[in-house]
């Protein structure tokens, strides 16, 4: 976040305010709290709300000179708006300051509009910056986006004291806002004078939003294009899917935990009951997810450290060469060709031997240490461990996520609202096309109608997905159906015969929704737990039947080769998550790739590690300089002289540092 004259005055008046010893109690043992000037508020509210009986004296002093006194050991507590950095744990780490990071609240801040306001639901970084930017001209809706109307654009913003206006400040190009907003004293006069008129945009913290209710519109924000326009909330912020917000952290010593009442009130700060004073603060409780994260944390149990670990300083270096093998599953077909072209149009010298010829011929050359990756759709079987176990071969596993195939029936046709597997089986078998061409034979409390598939074309994944799935064998399907690779075609199609039925990825679904097409409806599948609609829930978790997980094993020995390094690196990038949607993979989250770098890069310097163990244990190898064994050059010795020959190398000892827990 940057930092801005506005802000250094808001923390400045803060820090007049709140420089002051909060007493609950006196016990003649002080705790000490310093740091956020936007934090400290809302600990000393739940410091107060807790009821427990603990003398803490609370002082704004900035996020950085709370971390230095952390790390030096002169505070028990620091509060902060950012993750702790790379070089202040490592201060800590010289100083033996063990400590733990909670997440207590998120500052989010919505978007609002008019309740019938004409102009654009969902805003882009670009039209935000335009609206808002200081260098902003923009005086009419049409001037932000040439699709809204020519409405005359009024912005309403809260004071630039407020933590609201810090977020929004971060969120935009230059040093404040634009100089025309009208500046109004809190979240209800925003409410209230955006209300009163339909080309205005207000900034709230989204607690202030919700309450409004239907008074106003809360707008969705795109804040990339890989998971599009997002509704602000504690999820879509931890999962890094709208940016317009701010955590608020606080840091604990663990040594000072054994000070009477502090490990108590911050086991408050994280709990459920803290949520209302958190919420009534203008600030979002975090979800139930971090909530045991936190819990974990303190009590010592989990990473001490859940939220900043997955800090990375790995790079692909730009002269990378060589070659990664990949065997296996089909159903990573789509996705590993279109990433591989990306990935090798960037880096011309780095090739990819891709042969997806299935999971079993993958695995048994896996095993054989044939290759460096295989795709695969489940566990390996007691003899294919057994194979690898025998050659040594160890992996790492990395999810893509899962694949679903739904179906969309004529919504005319109620008997076709829920199908069991068995009932799918026999539709689509090839087995049926001769003997079964009406409902009725499939179900005999089905209506004597006639059966109308629409597929895609002959070789879609989401075939395969479908008949394996529902029968739970490899089976081929009826050559008597329409074939269409247009999905939006076959919901049409499917819309205008009662009795017809077909199938499509889940994202090629939200197009179909998406293109508004009526007279269609959503099957429900039951495979003998009872029915069982899709979304992105029942997907993830694979209640919904008709799923495919696929993960790539990658052979830890080929994690010192510079290629294979780059390939999965390039795999974790942020840029590159669209390419998981894109062929219909779900259950990744956009925030869960820091931690997949931050385990990528501890596999890289574990695996360089391993690499001059063996090379050391074995006299000759040492003394050939591993000249003949590239995959050794990758030391854990180059790994901390971090010199730019190689891609492990460029894994610094700082990242080495900062890939393991403090604690």
């Amino acid at each position: 976040m940057k930092a801005s004259q506005r802000r250094v005055g808001i923390i400045t008046l803060l820090a007049l305010i709140l420089s002051f010893s909060l007493t609950i109690a006196q016990d003649g043992s002080g705790r000490s709290v310093v740091g956020s000037g936007i934090v400290s508020p809302i600990f000393d509210t739940l410091t107060q709300a807790s009821n427990i009986t603990i003398d803490v004296t609370s002082e704004v002093t900035g996020t950085r000179v709370g971390f230095d006194r952390l790390c030096q050991g002169t505070t028990d507590v620091a509060t902060s708006n950012r993750a702790i950095s790379t070089t202040e744990n490592s201060n800590c780490t010289t100083n033996n300051v063990d400590y733990t990071e909670l997440l207590i609240a998120q500052n989010i801040v919505a978007f609002i509009s008019a309740a019938d306001a004409p102009f654009a639901q969902c805003l882009t970084l670009n039209e935000l910056n335009t609206i808002f930017a200081p260098s902003s001209q923009a005086t009419n809706w049409n001037l932000v986006n040439a699709a809204n109307a020519d409405t005359a654009l009024s912005v309403i913003t809260p004071t630039a004291t407020s933590a609201t206006y810090s977020v929004l400040d971060s969120l935009v190009e230059g040093d404040g806002i634009r100089i025309d907003a009208t500046v109004v004293d809190t979240d209800s006069d925003v409410v209230t004078t955006v209300t009163q008129n339909a080309g205005s945009i207000g900034v709230v913290s989204l607690p202030a939003a919700n309450a409004a209710g239907s008074s106003v519109k809360i707008l969705l924000l795109n804040a990339n294009d890989s998971f599009g326009c997002t509704s602000p909330s504690a999820e879509s912020v931890e999962q890094r899917t709208y940016s317009a917000a701010s955590p608020l952290y606080v840091y604990v010593n663990r040594a000072s935990l054994s000070k009477a009442g502090l490990t108590e009130l911050l086991t408050y700060m994280i709990s459920s009951e803290a949520a209302t004073v958190i919420n009534d603060g203008g600030l979002v409780p975090p979800t139930a997810t971090t909530a045991e994260a936190n819990k974990t944390a303190l009590d010592g149990t989990g990473n001490t450290r859940p939220f900043s670990e997955a800090a990375t300083a790995f790079q692909i270096p730009l002269d990378v060469n060589g070659a990664v093998t990949i065997a296996g599953a089909a159903s990573a077909s789509d996705y590993l060709k279109n990433l591989s072209a990306v990935l090798t149009s960037q880096y011309t010298t780095l090739t990819t031997d891709t042969k997806l010829s299935g999971q079993f011929a993958g695995v048994r050359r896996m095993c054989n240490g044939e290759i460096d990756i295989v795709a695969v759709n489940g566990s390996l079987n007691t003899d294919q461990e057994a194979a690898c176990a025998a050659n040594n071969i160890k992996t790492l596993n990395i999810e893509l996520g899962k694949q679903a195939v739904v179906l969309v029936s004529n919504a005319a046709s109620e008997y076709l609202t829920c199908l069991t597997t068995a009932q799918l089986t026999v539709a689509w078998d090839a087995a049926s096309a001769d003997t079964i061409s009406n409902w009725n034979q499939v179900d005999a409390s089905f209506p004597d109608a006639a059966i109308t598939l629409f597929a895609p074309n002959e070789g879609s994944s989401y075939t395969d997905i479908l008949l394996e799935t529902s029968s739970g064998k490899p089976i081929t399907g009826r050559n008597d159906i329409e074939l269409r690779d247009d999905p939006l075609y076959r919901a049409a199609a499917t819309a205008n015969v009662e009795g017809a039925l077909t199938y499509m990825s889940w994202g090629d679904y939200q197009k179909v929704l998406a293109n508004n097409q009526e007279r269609i409806q959503l099957v429900g599948v039951d495979a003998g737990n009872g029915c069982v609609l899709p979304n992105e829930a029942t997907i993830a978790d694979a209640t919904y039947p008709l799923v495919r997980d696929t993960q790539l094993l990658v052979k830890t020995a080929s994690l010192t080769n510079p290629a294979v390094q780059s390939f999965l690196w390039f795999l974790a990038s942020d840029s590159n998550y669209g390419q998981l949607e894109d062929v219909g993979f779900i259950g990744v989250g956009f925030g869960s790739l820091p931690t997949l770098r931050q385990t990528l890069q501890k596999a890289f310097i574990d695996a360089a590690t391993d690499a001059q163990t063996q090379a050391e244990a074995t006299p000759e190898a040492t003394g050939e300089a591993t000249a003949e064994a590239p995959s050794t050059e990758a030391t854990a010795e180059a790994t901390v002289e971090a010199t730019s020959e190689t891609s492990t190398a460029e894994v610094t000892a700082e990242a080495t540092t900062e890939a393991t827990p403090a604690s």
